[in-house]
């Protein structure tokens, strides 16, 4: 009989190459409303220049991250794209630090916690196929302890917080859709991380993806503790056979070597029985002559 093999249907949200394909239309878009939006602002050339370097720089640098991921070059240096990634999104974390120190509020406040997180969120979830992973011992980080979904939902919820607060200041309708399309990037950008991170999670639970890596990791060391004790019973257990075999050993040989004289004299005793008889059989033959 013949298996017909059913795809499962997977919602667009859960697959990462359409998110990814999102996000670069969405970078695209907001570059190019923003610039228009400067433009009919009748701002000058050098202010729109430095609204592309302040505003948009970022998601330039996020736009070629994501450009270079659908090429095979990109694949190929997978981890090495995700280190600008992190470096980048970590002066974005610094940046905003600063900020709620210069002008404190609730809208920089919030900021700061949503850029935090994100930092933390790509530095555990990027780096975890790396050697920094293995050489720093991230596996202990306290942040390591956060599952992805709560990572997830957390900056969602910082994201519509901050959305609710750009909304309540800005006073244009160009505005309000920047900060709409803003809100809506760090969404998709936050499940680009947690789709990587659901990949991550599947490939290292595969007994059971209920349990934790900790969970998997103190499961095995009980496994090797209970071989390393089955393999101490046969060691002694072979060790006492190999003794007591070794004993029966020498007790046999030891018997062989007290028989060996005795049967030697029997030799003896018998060959000089024949020599006699030879002698007398002679002697016979004699006299008979």
């Amino acid at each position: 009989m013949e298996t017909d093999m059913k795809k499962v249907p997977v919602e667009w949200y859960d697959n990462p190459g359409i998110v990814t394909n999102f996000i670069i239309a969405l970078i695209a878009v907001i570059i190019i409303l923003s610039q228009s939006f400067a433009i009919n602002n009748n701002l000058s050339a050098q202010e729109i220049l430095g609204s592309i370097i302040n505003h948009n720089s970022v998601y330039l640098i996020v736009l070629v991250y994501f450009v270079a991921l659908k090429t095979k070059i990109g694949k190929r240096y997978f981890d090495f794209l995700n280190v600008f990634l992190i470096l980048l999104y970590f002066i974005i974390a610094i940046t905003s630090i600063l900020t709620v120190f210069q002008s404190f509020s609730l809208e920089t406040l919030v900021d700061c916690a949503l850029h935090l997180i994100l930092f933390v969120y790509l530095f555990h979830t990027l780096f975890r196929r790396t050697r920094v992973w293995n050489e720093f011992h991230l596996v202990k980080s306290p942040f390591n302890e956060i599952k992805n979904d709560a990572y997830f939902y957390s900056i969602i919820v910082l994201t519509v917080v901050l959305l609710a607060i750009d909304l309540i200041a800005t006073t244009t309708f160009d505005g309000t859709i920047l900060s709409c399309l803003d809100a809506i990037f760090m969404v998709l950008f936050a499940r680009y991380i947690f789709l990587y991170g659901c990949f991550l999670d599947n490939k290292e639970k595969k007994i059971n993806p209920t349990t934790s890596v900790e969970e998997i990791k103190e499961k095995v060391e009980q496994v090797k503790d209970k071989l390393d004790e089955v393999v101490d019973d046969i060691t002694d257990s072979v060790e006492k056979k190999i003794d007591s075999v070794q004993e029966v050993i020498d007790g046999t040989l030891s018997d062989k070597k007290e028989d060996v004289p005795k049967k030697e004299t029997k030799k003896k005793k018998t060959t000089r029985k024949t020599s006699t008889k030879k002698k007398e059989s002679a002697d016979k033959k004699k006299g008979d002559e």
